[in-house]
């Protein structure tokens, strides 16, 4: 080999290649992002149909009404753009035949008419419903409170303070004054109320009052026969503790006609069934009721035909 060739074998460059393994750049490209995306858009679905299942019959045709017609709605604010082609008339339901009708509303659709209730007023009338019925949760607790403030001031009434049970149900909230084999409420065999009962019916009255619901009162006895006078039975002696009640709570605090209903059930819906001679069945029931998406609805109704 000649020195011309040695200098020029010299001379050439050595060239390093790297190979990257895998293909994938930093933090594996983007294809995390894509998955992480689908999962969110998962869960966001999964939580609306979850939010819908719970959600009232109401709710749900006015969700079902925007998929069916969204070219009807605002994409912006949600709202029809054009006149509601479905009207919203409740109706009620008939009674099941033993004469307590229990007065539900059903959705009935038929041809609009000048007073057809938009979507937004229906959204309107079940969010005031909400927040009637929290305005009941919050009476209750301040109830609660009333009754401790007066087992503190007079730890002498801690009986008829123990025998007074407060409890949310689905048809609103439930103050029930529960006899004991003492008849701490009533004297016994009798309609009339003891002095502590009243006064404490009275404070219950100034709470009750400041709400607009509806009230129920029921009066309940146990399965013993009543031995005082010949015609006179348990579904009178109820009915009778149940007016006792009424017409105190009437004049201490509730407004003219709150008080919708006065039952006497005897010994029909008994608090403890499995004995019907349990004393806990003898108690006076006062049922604060939920005002229901179909009154807000109503009275929308009432409100714009003034």
């Amino acid at each position: 080999m000649s020195s011309n060739e040695q200098q020029g074998h010299k001379e050439q460059p050595i060239i390093i290649k790297k190979v990257k393994k895998g293909g994938h750049g930093g933090h594996h490209g983007g294809a995390w992002k894509v998955a992480y995306a689908d999962f969110v858009t998962a869960m966001m679905a999964f939580f609306i149909v979850m939010w819908i299942l719970a959600s009232s019959e109401e709710v749900k045709q006015a969700v079902a009404s925007y998929f069916q017609e969204p070219g009807a709605f605002n994409f912006l604010t949600g709202k029809r753009t054009v006149p509601v082609d479905l009207n919203l008339y409740p109706e009620r339901k008939k009674g099941d035949g033993d004469g307590k009708g229990k007065g539900e509303f059903v959705i009935s659709f038929q041809p609009t008419k000048p007073d057809t209730l938009k979507a937004e007023e229906l959204f309107k009338a079940l969010n005031d419903s909400i927040s009637a019925a929290k305005r009941v949760e919050v009476t209750g607790d301040n109830i609660k409170k009333l009754l401790e403030t007066e087992l503190s001031a007079k730890p002498e009434i801690k009986d008829i303070i123990s025998s007074i049970k407060i409890e949310m149900t689905k048809e609103g909230l439930r103050i029930e004054l529960i006899e004991t084999s003492e008849s701490l409420f009533f004297e016994v065999g009798s309609s009339t109320l003891k002095r502590e009962a009243v006064d404490l019916l009275r404070k219950l009255a100034l709470e009750i009052g400041k709400l607009p619901n509806n009230v129920e009162i029921e009066g309940h006895t146990d399965s013993r026969a009543y031995r005082g006078k010949s015609l006179y039975t348990n579904w009178e002696l109820s009915s009778d503790r149940a007016n006792s009640a009424r017409r105190v709570l009437e004049s201490s605090g509730l407004w003219q006609g709150q008080i919708v209903k006065v039952t006497g059930y005897a010994d029909r819906k008994l608090r403890n069934p499995e004995n019907p001679f349990d004393v806990t069945n003898r108690r006076v029931s006062i049922l604060i009721k939920q005002m229901s998406t179909d009154q807000f609805m109503s009275l929308a109704g009432e409100t714009k035909n003034e």
